[in-house]
């Protein structure tokens, strides 16, 4: 059920934001070193993401994409 989620999740997120597709590397995204990326952080390097796109990923809905969470978003 999990897989499922996330497969859906990143169709959901790559198909609404292709340039995520080529996304920085997360331990480049994540400035504050904490293991997880805020729609801060993000919005920093990919400006043209929305919160939307953001929250469809963020599984656990914790508020930040775990590092699981974001290279399941942006494998190509």
């Amino acid at each position: 059920m999990k897989k499922l989620l996330i497969s859906t999740a990143t169709l959901t997120l790559l198909a609404a934001a292709p340039a995520l597709a080529a996304a920085p590397d997360f331990k480049t995204i994540d400035t504050d070193g904490n293991g997880s990326v805020s729609y801060e952080e993000l919005i920093v390097v990919m400006p043209d993401t929305s919160k939307e796109q953001f929250a469809s990923v963020d599984l656990d809905k914790s508020g930040e994409l775990s590092m699981e969470e974001y290279t399941a978003a942006t494998k190509s």
